[in-house]
């Protein structure tokens, strides 16, 4: 079919149906989205909790363990090793499928009485690494998420086969580094982003192959610069000492510093590295991906993101993992040797099933929870290969008939993945705060749950401002105080102005920009924590200061660093001499001379932003 432009039925924006979409939607035997493509993504991420954590009873043994389910939360909850075991059997909570109700009103009653896992990953490959979720082969990690094969590292997020890192994200193969983002094969470093095979240094961005160097853009094999200036060996050491990182106002000082100097600085349109025809952001070793984000290894993808386990082939509107994933539609967290999956969430090693939750090893599943090795199921309960056969198209054309409507009056027929009223989490508890940022009112307006801050037992010992300044003054007794967090400080005091006005302009700020820390911090404050010996000799040895953050506020921090999953279409700015805000002076000649330059491009920086964009072709002059 040719291009079709259709009114997303959730944000009532018109949004475009590509003909080689249709040519999938074909293929896979599916009606074309009601949703468009953001709002689909939204609807996927809602389905995803990773960070939030909470102690509760297994429902099976009575253990007490942390869980992605808070005690309010009507499922069945089970550990991960009665989960796993053979102690309860899913086919227990089958049942016929009802002609007389819509199919996602009879999944959401299946949902809460087969049980739930209480964490996502391998539990059997974890060593005292139990503050966790969504990882595998862990040693000695605390508070990591969405991550494997990592030793020794703390309050980090999607990093993989490193050691020894503290307060990072997207990470492969480091080692002793601190709040970097986006980096590979960087050691003894902190705060870098967007480098690779960068050794003790400070403050970089999209710097390669570069040793002792401070407060750089785009450098090439460099080493002793500071603020892309060349220093001699002892010019730079004595620098360094300068600087006096150990200390809190000379850490955040020297960031505001380096902030300032490579915002002067042309960004690059996307991250890309061995693509052909992509369109997207951070896509490596892919071709024909279009609004594809975060993907390694992807063959003729449409509308993925998070996809950095290769290899992956015909898949759209796909969210999280891979691993020899192939014709998927409409999924999020599946992987390890899928294929033919649609409609299906936290799964693996699965193949020919629709609407299925946390089923691995499994094939010929329909609206079913919680099998391992099993076929021809529907509604959890056992059928042959003839029933299975005969049922399952009878239940479609009923979806269609009968469809779900949802409390907005959202209508979803078969094609569309679950509604978000079928969500096991509130909206703030899921990624989808990460990716698409609402407050309170505005997640309740669009007919999201949100889930109420639980009360908290502690009292706050030191508040942030009464620590001492530089980490050589900080003691073991550091380690039995209650730290409040910096962004709760902030928000109190704002509470307790008796300024009418300044009140109302807070509120309005916080209504703009959902991920504002006052009033009110919406980054999933939990107001105050504490430090952790291994964390007080890592500060210590790197020689930086203690955070004035809780982790959660500093992962949102990191999460600033992230372009949005959406593309802006924009002309290059370079003019030819300079970027065409008179901020940046080109370093050489472009091949189009002293003319702007002509390439146009897609990029997840919106026109709005303040950054210099240049095509790639541009850059690459510059940079290299």
């Amino acid at each position: 079919m040719r291009q079709q432009t259709k009114k997303c039925q959730n944000c009532s924006q018109d949004f475009k149906i590509e003909s080689e979409d249709f040519d999938f939607y074909e293929k896979v035997k599916v009606p074309a989205p009601t949703f468009c493509p953001e709002c689909r993504r939204r609807r996927r991420t809602v389905f995803r909790s990773e960070m939030s954590l909470y102690w509760r009873d297994c429902n099976l043994c009575g253990n007490k363990e942390l869980s992605m389910f808070s005690r309010d939360k009507p499922y069945k909850v089970y550990c991960q090793k009665c989960w796993w075991s053979d102690k309860w059997n899913p086919l227990e909570c089958g049942r016929d499928y009802d002609f007389n109700k819509p199919f996602f009103e009879q999944f959401k009653v299946l949902s809460l009485v087969v049980p739930q896992p209480s964490l996502m990953g391998d539990y059997l490959n974890l060593e005292n690494s139990e503050y966790t979720n969504q990882v595998d082969h862990l040693k000695n990690c605390y508070l990591v998420f969405n991550s494997a094969y990592n030793e020794n590292c703390y309050y980090c997020h999607s990093i993989n086969r490193s050691k020894e890192v503290f307060d990072s994200m997207y990470l492969d193969k480091c080692e002793l580094d601190y709040e970097c983002f986006r980096c590979q094969q960087c050691y003894n470093s902190i705060r870098l982003s967007h480098c690779r095979n960068c050794i003790d240094s400070y403050f970089l961005r999209d710097c390669v192959n570069c040793q002792n160097c401070i407060g750089c853009f785009g450098l090439r094999s460099k080493q002793y610069h500071i603020f892309n200036q060349p220093y001699s060996k002892e010019e730079y050491w004595k620098k360094l000492g300068e600087f006096n990182l150990g200390s809190y106002r000379g850490f955040t000082d020297l960031y505001k510093q380096f902030v300032n100097f490579i915002s002067q600085f042309p960004r690059r349109s996307l991250y890309q590295r061995l693509t052909n025809n992509i369109t997207g952001n951070y896509i490596y070793e892919s071709r024909y991906c279009q609004h594809c984000f975060s993907v390694i290894g992807v063959e003729r993808g449409r509308y993925v993101e998070l996809m950095e386990t290769p290899p992956v082939k015909d898949v759209m509107d796909y969210t999280i993992w891979g691993d020899k994933a192939e014709l998927i539609y409409e999924c999020e967290t599946c992987g390890d040797g899928v294929s033919n999956l649609f409609f299906c969430r936290n799964s693996w090693q699965a193949r020919d099933m629709r609407y299925a939750w946390n089923c691995h090893n499994t094939a010929y599943i329909f609206g079913s929870i919680g099998f391992r090795n099993k076929q021809y199921c529907i509604l959890n309960k056992q059928y042959s290969k003839e029933e299975y056969g005969k049922l399952v198209p009878k239940i479609i054309q009923h979806m269609n008939e009968m469809p779900y409507k949802d409390k907005k009056g959202r209508v979803y027929k078969y094609g569309e993945f679950f509604p978000p009223e079928l969500s096991p989490f509130g909206y703030n508890e899921t990624i989808a705060q990460e990716y698409f940022p609402l407050t309170k009112q505005q997640a309740r307006e669009q007919g999201y749950a949100w889930k109420d801050p639980e009360k908290r037992d502690y009292e706050v010992t030191i508040k942030p401002e009464d620590l001492s300044d530089h980490i050589k003054d900080i003691n073991d007794d550091i380690l039995k105080q209650v730290i409040g967090c910096a962004h709760a400080t902030q928000s109190q005091i704002n509470a307790d102005k008796d300024n009418t006005q300044i009140n109302a302009d807070n509120q309005r700020k916080s209504a703009s920009d959902p991920r504002t820390s006052a009033p009110g911090c919406n980054e999933q404050c939990t107001t105050a924590f504490k430090i952790i010996p291994d964390e007080l000799r890592f500060c210590k040895k790197m020689n930086f200061p203690l955070s004035r953050l809780c982790p959660n506020c500093r992962h949102y921090q990191r999460l600033k660093q992230r372009n949005p999953l959406k593309l802006w279409h924009r002309k290059c700015q370079c003019t030819g001499e300079k970027s065409d805000n008179d901020v940046y002076k080109n370093t050489i000649k472009h091949f189009h001379g002293a003319e702007h330059c002509p390439n146009e491009f897609e990029t997840s920086y919106s026109p709005e932003r303040k950054e210099i964009v240049y095509c790639e072709k541009c850059y690459q002059q510059e940079v290299v």
